[in-house]
């Protein structure tokens, strides 16, 4: 699992916005989840309702996962 996977797999789910979050992110599995490390810019970003449930949609419909966040 990686960001280029979910931006090309989830191309017309993600925004500009959320494609730079994800682009940005590491990603982990843990426990059933998709763990995203995010910098400070990305936390920014994920105040916006609207790029979080984009990135966590994409997800699910990509690879059947739930989204965790955490500080990069």
């Amino acid at each position: 699992m990686d960001s280029d996977t979910l931006i090309q797999e989830a191309e017309a789910d993600l925004s500009l916005l959320s494609r730079l979050v994800v682009g940005r992110a590491t990603m982990q599995e843990r426990n059933g989840k998709l763990v995203l490390g995010i910098d400070q810019e990305g936390s920014r970003l994920l105040t916006m309702d609207r790029v979080r449930q984009e990135i966590e949609s994409a997800v699910e419909r990509v690879w059947g996962l739930e989204v965790a966040y955490e500080r990069a």
